[in-house]
This record gives structure tokens, sequence and C-alpha cells, in this order.
């Protein structure tokens, strides 16, 4: 996830859409630690952060269209899979999925985009106050959200899903090689400054 510029010169709206916390399920065992990730088939996005991250905990990740994740795991073709809470619950993959670890190992965002030629449109009145509201609007979401996941993990323990949250630093300790893979995609310097934000947040 980016910026809320586009990458044409547009400009930054300081919003953000949240989609919340990607967290891991899967339909073999609890995860308490590190090495419960070992063995298991999970499958993940295209996306190499993540890939990199479920590889270096010991995973065997595929990539599945998300489309057909439902039948892969009816058909166990995977064990398990990670997402947002929202859509965990959505789309019933509690169904297959016993187990529910809150990982928390990724933050999901929608970014608000404006073309430049656009943008360059508006007053800057019209400017301000959609500055303005985008913020409204993305405080808005993250309460809805934050709260729908509250909601929606008490129904997934009542429909017989088993939850845990476990202490995230062993897992954190094992996350060298995945960050030597995105160095070797991206700058060095942003990744680390990006690792000092996320610390700086806790």
């Amino acid at each position: 996830m980016g910026g809320a510029g586009s990458r044409q010169g547009g400009p930054r709206v300081p919003f953000e859409l949240e989609w919340g916390f990607r967290n891991l399920t899967n339909s073999k065992r609890p995860v308490n630690k590190p090495e419960d990730v070992k063995g298991l088939k999970i499958r993940t996005p295209p996306e190499l952060p993540t890939q990199a991250a479920m590889e270096a905990l010991g995973a065997v990740v595929a990539t599945i269209s998300f489309s057909e994740l439902q039948m892969a795991l009816k058909q166990g073709v995977v064990d398990g899979q990670e997402n947002p809470i929202a859509v965990i619950y959505a789309n019933k993959l509690y169904e297959t999925q016993k187990y529910l670890t809150m990982t928390g190992h990724n933050y999901n965002t929608m970014v608000h985009v404006i073309s430049k030629k656009v943008w360059d449109k508006l007053t800057p009145d019209q400017q301000k106050i959609i500055k303005e509201e985008s913020v409204k609007a993305g405080n808005f979401m993250r309460k809805a959200v934050r709260d729908g996941e509250a909601q929606q993990i008490a129904e997934l323990k009542k429909l017989g899903v088993e939850v845990s949250t476990p202490d995230k630093a062993p897992f954190k300790k094992l996350m060298g090689p995945a960050y030597d893979r995105m160095k070797a995609i991206a700058d060095e310097e942003n990744i680390n400054a990006f690792v000092k934000m996320v610390e700086a947040a806790k």
C-alpha cells in the first residue's frame, strides 16, 4: 500500500481507509508459537511481504486466487490462509478453519487517490473540503472496522473457532530472512524507516 497521492504527482491527502490487520487461520492446529506454523500449507495473495513472512515461519506458501480460496480450503489443497477478520467472517471461512491466530502480521489499508488532472480543476475551497472529509471518513472507517472486529471475533468463537493471541516477539525474531528478501527488491533505507515507524507506533 502506498501513500495517498497518485504516482503521477497527485496531491497527498493525509487519509487512509482501514481494512484491518491480517490474521492467520488454519484447519490443523492452534498456532501459539512459530513452530506451530511449520509445514502448514498457507494460501497468500501474490505479494512478496506476506509470502516471505509465512515462509520465514516455515509455512508452505501457495498463491491461489481469492475466488478459489473457499474450494481450496474445503478440498484440503491448503490448510489455511490469512486475511483481515472481516474477510474471514463475511466469507464464512470458519466453515473449514477451526483455528484463528491473531498474528496481526500485515496492516491493510485502502488509500484515497485523486488524479492531478482532476485535483487541479478544483478550487482551493473544494480541495480543503475533500481533505477534511477524507480524514473524517478515514477515522469513521477505522472505528467501524475495529468495533466490527470485536463483534465478529465473538461470533466466530460461538461458531466453534478457537481464537488464540500468541506472544508476537518469537515470530518477529524469525523475520530476518523476510526483510532480506524485501531489501533485494526495495530501497533498504525505506524499509528501515518503515520498521522504525512500526516500532514507534507500538
